[in-house]
């Protein structure tokens, strides 16, 4: 299919060296478990010329959680050597002064971006892990009790077979799927050309939202916002910040469940006002209020402060919610007019994984399975087929893929969507992962893998040992 490529066999591929990979080599390093998967071969591929963060530095929004939560992923006493450099860094210290303050993801991005170089070289380095960075992965075959991954680097082509593949290479927003959705809910859904990714807009600075937007403005066309989490919030803001100057007088956000805010503790929520179930809303292993689903830090302020005033943050923008659970007709209604008329709406109704082609030996193409928030998987991530067959050996668990409510991860009972998040990247969720992929890995009896390189597809004598590809910053063998 593929005509002459290098051939390669090892234990684990990491697909995605984003938060969600990153996470998992950090969990695996403070845990000594990298030594385990290294000694089974670990690869780890990754499009970027730099990996260690993926887009999260991009976005022009705060984060949903304070920057002591970032910290902590650092500061674990095994990993102090590995971290000393970042005592140099001003992003470490950036950080470090708003302990209980949300930073900018762009400020968590940079920190992060420093710390993930550090965990590369080191494991590299030291436990001969391979990386090959600018590497895309374009095609996954589940062929029996194995995974062939098939990669690209700079027009060279080389197949991976592997045990164990861990891919989390983001996630996108598909405008079908949200006017599918709303269809799904008997509204009246925009035009295709009028959906406009959060992902992308979020992105973007006031000036650039202000040159794509104020014709629309001038012009008296309506913005809707889809959605009721963090990033609909924080584009309600963004926009009309950005807007406000040029004559955005209002905004309408669409959300199909009540707008939850989180809190701390019981007793803080009560202090506050706010109303809850005890048992629903509650985390039992954290005690905090809406944990998982609610509104956080600057995303909880201005939807306070749009619940309370009907105006978004500090701007004399309007805000009307328009809530289509069913439980007022006449909301449910108004939303459909105002979908049906509008000149933009931005989608923030979560994320779709991005993956390659997935195919089984035979050829045919597997489908994932897809739930409210992410993929249907196990508490590992090993996500299930359309006709509900379990992938072993397969993880997902980054954006668009996401893991399950489990007791031991922690979360309200009330969420039904997916966990994610940079610190449970770190911990809860990636340790499950590590565990399932050594447990494959030693199930499947593999020995230490010499990794050799083969030239197939050659018309003539037998294959032929070939010289390792200089691929990725550090390629050790």
């Amino acid at each position: 299919m593929y005509g002459k490529f290098l051939e390669t066999t090892t234990g684990c591929v990491i697909g995605g060296a984003g938060p969600a990979g990153m996470g998992l080599l950090f969990n695996a390093l403070r845990t000594g478990a990298i030594a385990e998967l290294a000694q089974y071969g670990l690869i780890i591929v990754d499009a970027s010329a730099s990996p260690g963060v993926g887009r999260l530095g991009d976005y022009q929004i705060t984060a949903n959680s304070v920057g002591d939560v970032f910290l902590d992923c650092l500061r674990d006493p095994a990993m102090a050597d590995v971290f000393a450099p970042l005592q140099q860094s001003p992003a470490y210290w950036r950080i470090f002064h708003q302990a209980q303050q949300a930073p900018l993801l762009s400020e968590v991005g940079e920190l992060l971006l420093l710390a993930s170089q550090l965990v590369l070289d080191h494991i590299v380095a030291h436990y001969n892990v391979q990386l090959w960075s600018e590497t895309l992965i374009t095609e996954v075959i589940r062929d029996n009790d194995q995974y062939q991954v098939w990669v690209e680097h700079r027009g060279q082509v080389q197949r991976i077979r592997t045990g164990s593949l861990v891919l989390n290479l983001g996630g996108r927003q598909d405008p079908r799927c949200l006017v599918d959705g709303l269809k799904a809910q008997g509204l009246q859904a925009p035009a295709l050309a009028a959906v406009r990714s959060a992902d992308s807009l979020l992105r973007m600075s006031p000036a650039a939202l202000r040159e794509c937007f104020a014709p629309v403005v001038a012009r008296g066309g309506d913005f809707v916002v889809v959605g009721g989490s963090h990033s609909a919030f924080s584009m309600l803001e963004n926009i009309a910040s950005a807007l406000e100057p040029v004559g955005l007088q209002s905004v309408s956000l669409v959300h199909r469940s009540p707008i939850r805010l989180f809190y701390e503790s019981l007793e803080q929520a009560r202090a506050n006002g706010y109303e809850f179930d005890p048992v629903a809303d509650v985390c039992p292993i954290s005690g905090r209020v809406n944990r998982s689903g609610g509104l956080r830090y600057r995303a909880l302020d201005v939807g306070r402060q749009v619940l309370e005033r009907g105006y978004v943050g500090s701007t004399s923008v309007r805000a009307r919610l328009l809530l289509t659970d069913g439980s007022d007709p006449a909301q449910t209604e108004a939303a459909s007019q105002v979908l049906g008329n509008a000149a933009v709406v931005m989608q923030c109704t979560g994320y779709q994984p991005l993956l390659p082609v997935l195919r089984r030996g035979d050829g045919t193409v597997i489908t994932l399975r897809q739930v409210t928030g992410g993929l249907d998987s196990d508490a590992s991530g090993c996500p299930c087929d359309d006709q509900g067959r379990r992938l072993h050996g397969l993880h997902l668990f980054g954006l668009g893929s996401g893991l399950g409510v489990d007791p031991l991860l922690g979360s309200e009972p009330s969420f039904s969507g997916r966990i994610y998040g940079v610190w449970q990247f770190h911990h809860d969720a990636s340790r499950v992962v590590i565990d399932a992929v050594l447990q494959r890995l030693a199930d499947l009896a593999s020995p230490q893998p010499a990794i050799v390189h083969l030239e197939v597809g050659v018309t003539h004598g037998w294959p032929q040992e070939l010289p390792d590809p200089a691929w990725g910053k550090a390629v050790i063998r």
